[in-house]
């Protein structure tokens, strides 16, 4: 800036005291700042400071006006470089952090959020621990975009200022459920990065606290603690420290429970998708030692009730995704093979959203890819076996694949990508490719392009074909069809060829 607009800046700051003259003030500097070059506004802003604008903040009760000082702030935090507002304001943005306005609190916390997110290093960790601290505090903030800034801060910080801000946020706990869960949040974030935060919070009575709530009469508030636990409990350290700690066995009582509680409608999904998650990483363990969780599960499959089965599919078709998993299942035995045939029977009569998600539990379970191992290692071939006779069961008369030619084929596209899911985990076998090959115009519906003119139907389709010209089901002639379909791509059409060759 020339000495000129340095002069007006300190004219327009002072000008400031005036009630009459505030907000005329404020637009100035305003349109002052707006267009100045960085190099030219900070050295300016520096030498004259933000004080007297900071004033203005409780020295008016019009939100406007407030809106306004909230603006020019705003204008002359973004001069500066990342972190530089907090360095050079350290006083001032912790005075921001506790202001009773949340459009002030909101101002102040993004400056924080910029740097930690960009590169926490530039406040080091001994000389702004109050600052962190004023943050982690912040987690039970009564304005939401707030608490939510303060969660996303507080879970990345340096290891270094967890003892400290630990200790100061466990304010949040005397909050209510929403404060609480925004601290538990946290508690999750830190504890899935390494043993020794785990350990931390641990120490001071986080995760005792979270499961000692899961007695609580607030479903809603129950649900979240399960889910947030349910992110601890599939990281290696966080499901040793669960077991060690007694608490899955303290939340497979509860799940026996459940039974006896009124709100087990609403319970039952959030139990099932904690369970779920951990067995999706540790099957054969869990089953053992938590019978409750199958028993959850198998009945949930068999229920009626529509806010329940989804969530069991789902959470089914989630274990049996690995081949760990899949092995575990059949280990069940007879009450497994009852609940296979189950689904099929769900695939064939039940409403649009239900099969839906039946049909992606069937992909899960007979899909092999799905697995790292399958990057490196060959299919065991009692997962062959189990998978083809789960999708048997689908149909007995008429076949399976015949039913799942005909759910290909359905004009409503979610019910047809769910198929076309299915038909491609069927695919990644030999006895699915033999299954395809016998079905009569099955090939010809994958390679006729006027079919479908959904993107993701024609994707969906192209991937099966891709996949199909590797198979040893077909005769030379099939396969050199379905290897010109691959080269022409998933959108060719007669009409795009045309077009091109009257360009030409």
């Amino acid at each position: 800036m020339t000495q000129q607009n340095n002069e007006q800046f300190r004219i327009f700051t002072e000008k400031l005291k005036t009630v009459e003259e505030r907000s005329t003030a404020l637009n100035d500097i305003k349109n002052l700042l707006a267009y100045k070059p960085a190099s030219e506004a900070v050295p300016t802003i520096r030498n004259i400071g933000i004080s007297k604008i900071l004033h203005c903040l409780n020295e008016t009760d019009k939100i406007e006006q407030l809106s306004l000082t909230c603006e020019v702030l705003k204008l002359c935090f973004e001069k500066f470089d990342t972190g530089d507002v907090i360095k050079t304001y350290t006083s001032h943005i912790m005075y921001l952090l506790r202001h009773e306005k949340d459009c002030v609190r909101r101002l102040a916390i993004d400056e924080v959020c910029k740097v930690v997110t960009t590169d926490p290093s530039l406040l080091p960790i001994p000389q702004y621990i109050d600052l962190y601290v004023a943050i982690g505090q912040m987690v039970a903030d009564q304005d939401l975009g707030v608490a939510n800034k303060a969660v996303l801060i507080t879970s990345n910080l340096p290891a270094e200022a967890y003892p400290k801000v630990l200790e100061e946020m466990k304010i949040a706990l005397e909050g209510n459920s929403s404060s609480r869960c925004n601290a538990f949040e946290v508690i999750v974030n830190i504890s899935t990065k390494s043993y020794d935060i785990l350990e931390m919070c641990v120490a001071h009575g986080y995760f005792d606290f979270m499961v000692t709530e899961l007695q609580t009469d607030d479903i809603l508030y129950q649900m979240n603690i399960l889910e947030l636990l349910s992110q601890l409990a599939i990281k290696p350290h966080g499901i040793t420290f669960l077991v060690k700690q007694g608490a899955l066995q303290k939340l497979s009582e509860l799940i026996m429970d459940l039974q006896n509680n009124p709100f087990r409608g609403l319970l039952t999904p959030g139990y099932m998708k904690f369970f779920g998650c951990i067995a999706h990483c540790y099957p054969k363990e869990i089953f053992q030692k938590y019978p409750a969780l199958l028993e959850l599960l198998f009945n949930a499959l068999e229920s009626d009730d529509l806010t329940i089965l989804p969530v069991a599919l789902d959470t089914l078709g989630f274990i049996g995704t690995t081949w760990e998993g899949k092995l575990s299942l059949v280990a069940l035995g007879s009450k497994y093979t009852q609940t296979i045939q189950n689904i099929g029977v769900i695939i064939k009569n039940s409403r649009v959203e239900i099969k839906v998600r039946a049909l992606h539990c069937m992909s899960n379970l007979i899909c092999t890819q799905k697995d790292p191992k399958a990057k490196t290692e060959e299919v065991d071939q009692r997962i062959t076996l189990m998978t083809r006779e789960w999708f048997r069961s689908l149909s007995k008369q008429p076949g399976p694949m015949e039913v799942l030619f005909d759910i290909c084929k359905n004009p409503f596209l979610d019910i047809q990508l769910a198929g076309l899911t299915l038909l491609d985990a069927v695919c990644q076998h030999q006895w699915g490719q033999e299954m395809v090959a016998q079905v009569a115009g099955f090939v010809e519906y994958l390679l006729d392009r006027s079919v479908d003119n959904a993107k993701q139907s024609n994707e969906a389709k192209y991937d099966i074909v891709k996949r199909l010209t590797q198979s040893s089901a077909f005769d030379s002639n099939i396969i050199t069809r379905l290897q010109t379909y691959v080269e022409q791509g998933p959108f060719y059409s007669e009409t795009t060829l045309q077009v091109a060759m009257e360009e030409e």
